[in-house]
């Protein structure tokens, strides 16, 4: 909003003067051809000030454009015969040169980064302040033939004079030495937008392509408009490289334009090569490529950093260096994850001016790189859910073949031996039926042991008191029996499907049981079982002397653990280290 009411008081400002040019006294055609160049001078620079100021990276350097389309509004002020707005006009046309300056130094971002940008802008700055600007309080006459006022002979006085009379040295000294100058300040804009041409990438070279040929035609005829004036003052050809000069002016804008919009339509081309590329199942070697053809750098390379261990590997997959600045044509570009350094992208440093376009291309990078780990995390998740299956299934048999075999040596003999006894018992009852009485007596304490082996027995498959108490007392049972003491939190739990009460009880009870053979030292076994957030969390620790988890899978008790959960679609966690105990934490979702 800010920059359109700026851009209509431009254009405000240079219609009001077109106006007045249009009613004055000349002939009609002459007025409307200056006014249609003071028109033409302000509305280019504005519009292509609009649609800079569109892009978050080019805002400054839009709005900069804007504004200098304002004063350059002011040097329609030069065609008035009113001695005051004559001179304002007068003075603003000299704005044009520092202005313009500074954008082509300044393009596409709006700031100067270089020290020798700087050095020639401020001395083309202090040369306009000072010998230019400066001179307005001294001479009684701007100079004749300019493109910016039709005046020649015939024109205002100057309204800013502060003498009686012009002293001699500003046209012996002043003028010449300042068209110097200018000419050699100029010349030095035009090498700096050379060599920064020659120094940037294959794209910036493209976007900056425009803008380095309008502004070497903007100085060579300014300089061929003050050296013309110098040495052949009143020729046609003054005037007619004064309204070249002129023209170069909206030429630049145009230029500002096209070097934008080229920048824009490279980076969507560019975005779209490496989308497509990367469309597919792409590994690193794959992607590399990929993204040194689109950013047309054959440097490049993608260093990936492992979750881990926190080392940088290569696309070849070697271990390298962490990424830094290094001498050269080499810069980095950090990609980040959760503020964590991902992954870096190592690239020809004329490739940092384009940031926009490196931050667009690194998160496609990014997005890539996590859709690869996701993939492994994916493909690593079935296969050891496969495997705790198959571990699942073994376990169950096992299970199955333990009870048919304690059943077959334990009750099942114990209900023959019966079967007999009470046989024996049958036929003492019709000798002695004293003795066949007390032999049925022992049948029935041989019955309450068969009992006391079953129940143990449906005990070890599932717990009575699990099924009829719930979590928390089946695993207060456990640690009533435990040889170490064993301190218990319950935090709102509840009853659970049986399934999600099992895993958990039994996990608890491995890692009881694992604390009290395994926990050197410990003193004490601390398990905690709380619901909230709509899942199911448990922790057994202990004291002990701990030990070092293993990478990776785990074996034994540990595996069957982890088998329990992952059968429900928990996790669980094993947290020890020599000298802090062990911790055994569980996580369970409830749907």
């Amino acid at each position: 909003m800010i920059a359109s009411g700026v851009a209509l008081t431009a254009l405000a400002l240079c219609a009001v003067v077109v106006v007045a040019l249009l009613a004055g006294e000349e002939s009609a055609e002459e007025p409307v051809q200056r006014g249609l160049l003071k028109a033409v001078v302000v509305a280019l620079p504005v519009a292509a000030g609009l649609y800079a100021a569109r892009s978050p990276r080019n805002a400054r350097f839009g709005y900069m454009l804007i504004g200098a389309g304002v004063v350059w509004a002011l040097t329609a002020l030069a065609e008035t015969s009113e001695s005051l707005p004559y001179s304002v006009g007068r003075v603003a046309a000299w704005l044009i040169f520092p202005l313009l300056a500074y954008l082509m130094l300044a393009f596409p971002t709006g700031r100067l980064t270089g020290r020798v940008d700087r050095v020639l802008f401020g001395g083309i700055a202090s040369l306009v302040a000072l010998l230019y600007i400066g001179s307005a309080f001294f001479v009684e006459q701007y100079p004749a033939q300019t493109p910016w006022t039709a005046c020649e002979a015939a024109c205002p006085p100057n309204a800013f004079l502060l003498v009686s009379s012009e002293p001699a040295v500003m046209e012996d000294l002043v003028r010449p030495v300042r068209e110097l100058l200018a000419v050699l300040l100029l010349g030095g804009v035009s090498a700096a937008l050379v060599h920064r041409m020659r120094l940037a990438s294959a794209l910036g070279r493209r976007t900056h392509g425009p803008v380095l040929t309008m502004s070497i035609a903007y100085s060579v005829t300014l300089i061929a408009f003050v050296v013309a004036r110098r040495v052949a003052p009143g020729a046609p050809a003054v005037d007619v490289i004064g309204v070249l000069w002129a023209l170069c002016v909206p030429g630049i804008a145009v230029a500002f334009f096209l070097g934008l919009l080229r920048r824009r339509l490279l980076a969507a081309e560019v975005l779209e090569r490496v989308s497509l590329a990367v469309a597919g199942r792409v590994d690193r070697v794959e992607l590399r490529d990929a993204l040194a053809t689109a950013l047309e750098d054959p440097s490049l390379d993608v260093l990936c950093r492992e979750r881990a261990t926190g080392r940088w590997r290569d696309t070849g997959g070697q271990v390298t260096a962490p990424p830094a600045d290094v001498a050269g044509r080499r810069a980095v570009t950090l990609l980040h994850d959760d503020g964590v350094p991902r992954a870096a992208l190592l690239h020809d440093r004329s490739l940092s001016d384009d940031d926009e376009l490196l931050e667009s291309v690194g998160s496609m990078v990014l997005a890539t790189l996590e859709h690869e780990r996701l993939e492994q995390e994916l493909a690593t998740s079935l296969s050891r859910l496969e495997r705790s299956r198959k571990r699942i299934a073994r376990a169950a048999d096992l299970e199955r073949s333990r009870i048919e075999r304690d059943l077959h040596d334990g009750a099942q003999q114990r209900l023959i031996t019966m079967r007999i006894r009470l046989s024996l018992a049958e036929e003492q009852m019709r000798s002695d039926p004293a003795r066949g009485m007390k032999a049925v007596h022992d049948v029935g304490d041989e019955i309450d042991l068969a009992l006391d082996e079953l129940r143990s027995i449906a005990h070890g498959v599932y717990p009575s008191l699990l099924s009829d108490r719930g979590l928390a007392d089946a695993v207060r049972s456990v640690a009533a029996a435990s040889p170490l003491p064993v301190c218990i939190e319950v935090s709102a739990v509840g009853r659970y499907p049986p399934e999600i009460e099992t895993a958990v009880y039994f996990t608890c009870v491995e890692a009881i049981q694992n604390a009290i053979k395994h926990a050197q030292g410990a003193t004490e076994i601390r398990v905690v079982l709380r619901t909230a957030k709509h899942s199911l969390r448990f922790e057994v620790g202990d004291d002990g002397a701990g030990f070092d988890p293993p990478v990776g899978e785990f074996n034994g008790g540990l595996r069957n653990m982890r088998d329990r959960m992952e059968a429900i679609d928990g996790r669980i966690t094993v947290d020890s280290a020599p000298g802090r105990g062990t911790h055994v934490r569980g996580l369970v979702l409830l749907t």
